[in-house]
C-alpha cells in the first residue's frame, strides 16, 4: 500500500501504521470477517510511513506480522484490519524434488502405513483435505511440509553411507528460508519436527539436538505448548487441530528427552509436563477426524489398557524426563527417587503388555527409559574404587533388570522375531538405545567373569540383537553408529 506525500506529510515528522493482513484459508479455518483478537490470520504485514517536510521522499520499512507480535502485540489491536490472500511462489529446484502428484501421494502413504504409527502428529485427515488439495505450488509452508515428508521416508543411500544426502541439505536449507520469512504455521512446525527426527534416526549431532530446541521455540511462537497460556497466529477452530497442535507439541517433548538418554546432563528445551496436562486422544478416531473433548485425559490419569499407545508413550516420555534428571544430579547416599522410577515403569510395562495389541516400538521405548535408568557406572568394579558413590542396592536392581530384559527379549526376539526383527521400514529408533545397552552389559559382564564365551541366552540375544541393529542401519543410520561403539567397546576391554 503505497501513500502520496500530501497524505503523509504534516507540520513535524509523523508515524502513520496501516495494517493489512493476509490469510491463506484452508478446510476449517476462520473466515474473513474475524477480527483480529481472535487471531484469525497467520500472515500480517504492516507498512511504516515516515516523511520529512525536507525531504521530498517517503521512507517505507516493511513490517511483517511476527515482527510486531514479538515486539508490540498491543498495536494489533488497533487499525485497519483487511483480509488478503497472500501467495509466495515455492522456489523450482523443490518442486523438483517434490515430483509429481502422484509421487508425493506416494510419499504420504508411506508415511502413514508407517512413520505414523508410532508418531502420530500429523492428522491424516487434514493432510488429505487441506494439504494434498491446495495449491502447494504457492504455499512454501506445505511444499516444506511435503518435501520433509518425502525426507522421512526416503532410505539413506548404501554406498556412501552417509544420511546427509543432497535432499536432506535441500530439506535443510528450505527449512531456514521459511522459518526467516514472515510464514509462521503449523506445517512450518510439523516440518521441523520431521528434520528433526531425521537427525535423531540417523546420529546427525548436534544437529538433532540443536533442531529439536528450535521446535520447541518455534512452537512457542505459535502459542503451543502443553499449558496453552500464549497466544499466536490464528484461532484454532476445530477439535480436530486442537489435537494436531497437541500431538505435536508432546512429539517435541518425546524427541527433547530421547536425544539426551545417553548423555543426561544438557538442559531440556521443554518444560516438564505437569499433571494437569492433556494427553493425546484416541489415535484411530484421530485419524477418522473423530475428536470429543471427553476422549482427552489428563497426565495425572492411572494406565490403563484403554489408553492410547501414542498417549502412552508421551507418559514414558515424561518418565525418561525424571530418569535424566535423575541420573544428572548428585544423588544423596540414600536416595531412594529410583525406586518409585523403577516400579512406575514396571506398571507402566505391565499395562504397554496388557493391550489388545501390544506395540513393539511402545515396550522398546519404556525398556530404553528403564535401561537408562542404570547407566553403566553402577556395574563397573571400579567405581567404588574410584570415589564414585554407588548405591550396591541399586546396582544389584540394576542387573535384575538388564536379566529381566534379556529373558524377554530372548523369547520374543528368538521365538517370535518381534522387536528389532521385523522389517525396518515400520520400525521406529526407540529400541535401539536399549539394544545397544543390553548388548554392552553382557560385553561387560562376559569380560569381568573371565570367560572367553558367555554361554547360554545371553550370548544368543546378543547376537541377535546385533544382528538386528545390522538390519535396522538400512533404515535408521544411528543403529549402525551403535554397532561401532560396541566394536569400540570391544578394542578397548581386548587391546
Amino acid at each position: 500500500m503505497q501513500g502520496t506525500k500530501e497524505e503523509v506529510q504534516q507540520s513535524t515528522s509523523q508515524v502513520s501504521l496501516l495494517l493489512q493482513v493476509s490469510h491463506a484459508y484452508g478446510a476449517g479455518y476462520a473466515p474473513a470477517s474475524f477480527c483480529y483478537d481472535v487471531f484469525a490470520f497467520e500472515h500480517l504485514r504492516a507498512s511504516l510511513y515516515v516523511s520529512d517536510d525536507n525531504d521530498d521522499t517517503v521512507d517505507v520499512q516493511t513490517v511483517d506480522f511476527p515482527t510486531v507480535l514479538f515486539l508490540d502485540p498491543s498495536l494489533l489491536q488497533h487499525g485497519q484490519v483487511d483480509f488478503l490472500r497472500a501467495s509466495s511462489p515455492v522456489p523450482s529446484h523443490v518442486l523438483k524434488l517434490l515430483g509429481t502428484i502422484d509421487e508425493i501421494h506416494s510419499a504420504a502413504t508411506n508415511f502413514f502405513g508407517h512413520i505414523h504409527k508410532w508418531m502420530p502428529f500429523i492428522s491424516k485427515k487434514r493432510f488429505y483435505e487441506v494439504h494434498l488439495r491446495s495449491s502447494f505450488q504457492s504455499q512454501p509452508d506445505v511444499a516444506l511440509l511435503l518435501l520433509c515428508l518425502e525426507l522421512i521416508t526416503t532410505l539413506p543411500p548404501s554406498k556412501p553411507r552417509n544420511p546427509q544426502t543432497a535432499l536432506y541439505h535441500a530439506a535443510k536449507h528450505f527449512y531456514l528460508t521459511v522459518e526467516g520469512s514472515e510464514v509462521l504455521s503449523l506445517p512450518v512446525l510439523q516440518a521441523g519436527v520431521l528434520l528433526a527426527l531425521y537427525e535423531l534416526g540417523h546420529g546427525i549431532f548436534p544437529a538433532a539436538y540443536l533442531s529439536i530446541g528450535a521446535c520447541a521455540r518455534y512452537a512457542h511462537a505459535l502459542g503451543i505448548n502443553t499449558n496453552q497460556n500464549t497466544t499466536g497466529g490464528r484461532r484454532v477452530l476445530t477439535m480436530v487441530e486442537v489435537e494436531e497442535r497437541r500431538r505435536v507439541w508432546w512429539a517435541i517433548v518425546i524427541m527433547d528427552r530421547f536425544v539426551s538418554i545417553g548423555c543426561p546432563g544438557r538442559p531440556l528445551a521443554t518444560a516438564d509436563p505437569s499433571l494437569d496436562d492433556l494427553l493425546p486422544a484416541d489415535d484411530a478416531l484421530w485419524d477418522q477426524g473423530i475428536v470429543r473433548s471427553e476422549h482427552s485425559i489428563p497426565l495425572a490419569s492411572p494406565l490403563t489398557d484403554h489408553m492410547s499407545k501414542f498417549a502412552l508413550l508421551c507418559q514414558a516420555a515424561r518418565l525418561l524426563g525424571q530418569v535424566l534428571q535423575h541420573a544428572s544430579g548428585a544423588a544423596p547416599a540414600h536416595d531412594t527417587v529410583w525406586r518409585q522410577l523403577d516400579r512406575t515403569l514396571n506398571s507402566m510395562l505391565t499395562a504397554a503388555l496388557s493391550t489388545d495389541t501390544p506395540d513393539d516400538d511402545q515396550i522398546a521405548f519404556i525398556y530404553s527409559v528403564h535401561v537408562a535408568l542404570y547407566p553403566p557406572r553402577l556395574f563397573s568394579p571400579s567405581s567404588a574404587a574410584a570415589g564414585h558413590p554407588v548405591d550396591a542396592e541399586r546396582a544389584a536392581r540394576g542387573r535384575e533388570v538388564m536379566e529381566e530384559i534379556t529373558g524377554v527379549v530372548g523369547q520374543n526376539l528368538v521365538e517370535r522375531d518381534c522387536f528389532l526383527g521385523r522389517a525396518p521400514a515400520g520400525m521406529s529408533p526407540w529400541g535401539l538405545f536399549f539394544a545397544y545397552r543390553i548388548c554392552g552389559y553382557h560385553m561387560r559382564e562376559r569380560c569381568r567373569d573371565g570367560a572367553g564365551d558367555r554361554p547360554g541366552l545371553a550370548e544368543i540375544v546378543v547376537e541377535r540383537l546385533r544382528g538386528g541393529l545390522r538390519a535396522i542401519d538400512v533404515r535408521w543410520n544411528v543403529a549402525g553408529v551403535y554397532l561401532r561403539l560396541l566394536e569400540a567397546q570391544e578394542a578397548l576391554r581386548n587391546p
